[in-house]
């Protein structure tokens, strides 16, 4: 696609076009002569020729996938990089949730839930199914955006290898970026090394958004004293056994009060520090749906079951989270 519509579809990258930002570059609203409305990702100074940036496009392109934000084109113009998405009328997850916009209402459980299947959905399809399989390394409530039916659609996948020069399976991060604070995985500071089991903790960061209301790096309801982040404080509640009492009250006691526990559990159990002691992130899909199953969020399962899910533990959750749908 040309600079120069780009650039008079978003009023030159206007401020008030901005959607967001994060380390990978910054999102604006785009509306074309035709009235078409898009979506187009200016990135930050990536090292790529034109030629390595569009073989990568032409890559990412045939990426698709229902909880995937479409790619539908790009624009390569001296040091210009940009993508152009399709519009997602609703949103990012991060600013319906903490109510950036005025006007906007909270979410109830239900969406809250469909969101979070959906969304790991989309990511389980990324590890496990896709060709080549994608490491996010950029996992946050920001790159998750909702379309008009507020169906979760991931954003910025394949955008990590775009911004590093050392195109390796388990590459570093960007010059050392650490992602968006309050969801980047301990062993990180020490391995610089992204690897799935990060990607399930920065996802596990977002369940625990969904399910308590907080931000990742600040705890309003926690005491004056505590200083960390989401994860730090859930891990002192679960300590002191006092786990329920990070569930958001605007959810508590509207009938869904066993399935807001096994999802925080879900969410716990992706934000342990070892990680080794984390699940795959098809096992996630997998205890989110079984939660879910009551309310046929999901269509039929094109998530193919990795030769690496037969562990124990994990059939013994999913068992357990079956019960909870069954008692209700």
């Amino acid at each position: 696609m040309r600079l120069g519509d780009l650039m008079k579809a978003t009023n030159n990258f206007s401020k008030d076009h901005i959607i967001g930002s994060g380390s990978t570059g910054t999102m604006y609203r785009a509306v074309l002569e035709d009235g078409t409305s898009l979506m187009v990702k200016r990135l930050q100074d990536t090292q790529h020729s034109e030629k390595e940036f569009a073989s990568e496009m032409a890559t990412l392109g045939n990426v698709k996938n229902r909880n995937l934000v479409p790619l539908l084109g790009f624009c390569v113009a001296k040091k210009e990089r940009l993508l152009v998405y399709k519009h997602m009328p609703n949103g990012t997850l991060h600013d319906r949730l903490h109510l950036v916009n005025e006007g906007d209402k909270s979410m109830d459980w239900p969406l809250r839930l469909k969101i979070g299947i959906g969304a790991a959905k989309g990511f389980a399809w990324l590890h496990h199914n896709c060709n080549p399989r994608i490491i996010h390394r950029n996992i946050s409530s920001k790159c998750i955006l909702l379309d008009v039916d507020f169906e979760p659609k991931i954003s910025d996948f394949g955008l990590a290898r775009l911004m590093n020069p050392v195109d390796t399976h388990l590459s570093t991060f960007v010059n050392g970026e650490f992602g968006d604070l309050g969801y980047v995985a301990p062993e990180y500071a020490r391995t610089l090394v992204a690897t799935p089991k990060g990607d399930v903790y920065s996802f596990g960061v977002v369940l625990l958004e969904l399910v308590t209301g907080e931000r990742p790096t600040y705890v309003a309801k926690a005491s004056d004293s505590f200083k960390g982040s989401l994860a730090e404080w859930i891990t002192e509640l679960s300590s002191n056994s006092q786990l329920q009492d990070a569930i958001d009250n605007s959810l508590v006691g509207k009938g869904c009060d066993a399935e807001l526990f096994q999802f925080l559990k879900v969410a716990c159990n992706c934000v342990v520090p070892a990680h080794k002691e984390r699940p795959t992130m098809f096992e996630v899909y997998q205890l989110l749906r079984a939660i879910g199953e009551r309310y046929n969020f999901t269509t039929d399962d094109e998530i193919l079951m990795p030769s690496d899910s037969s562990n124990a533990d994990f059939i013994e959750e999913l068992i357990v989270a079956r019960e909870v749908k069954a008692n209700h």
